[in-house]
């Protein structure tokens, strides 16, 4: 019974994979995909979602500038992902370099489906119109009596300031002449001959004297 109950259990299990593409894909990859898959039982399989052409595709490092196309595959048999991977290869007939087989629950996989969710949140917030996520703000504090005082009471201030630092700036210039001619007061220049210098007569006197 134990054997039976554990048969059960193990036929109603399903093995879900993702099969990626890389480059072009023919309009028939699809259905021609499916029929090979047949032998572990194919439960489902979505149509081929592809990823915009990118420089350096997810999971495929070593190619440039490639779109990707993934396959959504869920199974009722067991299959490793390199066995997938090999089969898909051959059966198809593309390059096993431009495939690849993950599980829903490895890192890469997880990281990508986070990615994934944080750029639908940005989007859905980029097409939000109503902008509900931005702040409240007040109508009368940007438009209006109000915010138009306000406005002109810093424009006043502003120029108030303005012109108080131009006016010291004046004064400045007219006090620093002043105080130059105050330090040179009582120094102008006298005559060179107040009197005879020594070795030469005083004209005056010499004519007097004749």
């Amino acid at each position: 019974m134990s054997n039976f109950s554990q048969y059960l259990i193990e036929s109603a299990k399903e093995y879900s994979y993702k099969i990626k593409v890389a480059g072009e894909l023919d309009k028939e990859f699809g259905k021609k995909l499916e029929t090979g898959l047949k032998k572990w039982d194919v439960k489902s399989l979505s149509a081929g979602k592809k990823t915009p052409i990118q420089e350096v595709p997810l999971d495929f490092p070593e190619l440039k500038n490639q779109e990707v196309t993934i396959f959504d595959l869920v199974t009722n048999y067991p299959a490793s992902v390199v066995e997938l991977r090999a089969f898909v290869s051959e059966y198809t007939r593309t390059p096993i370099e431009y495939i690849r087989v993950r599980t829903p629950n490895e890192p890469t996989e997880e990281y990508q489906a986070n990615m994934n969710a944080k750029m639908s949140e940005y989007k859905s917030v980029l097409q939000d119109i109503e902008y509900k996520d931005a702040p409240k703000v007040r109508a009368e504090e940007i438009y209006g009596d109000k915010a138009n005082q306000s406005l002109l009471k810093e424009l006043l201030k502003d120029r108030k300031q303005k012109m108080e630092f131009a006016a010291k700036e004046k004064e400045q210039q007219e006090t620093l002449p002043n105080e130059g001619d105050k330090k040179h007061k009582g120094s102008a220049l006298k005559p060179a001959f107040e009197g005879p210098v020594k070795g030469n007569p005083d004209p005056i006197k010499t004519s007097k004297g004749k």
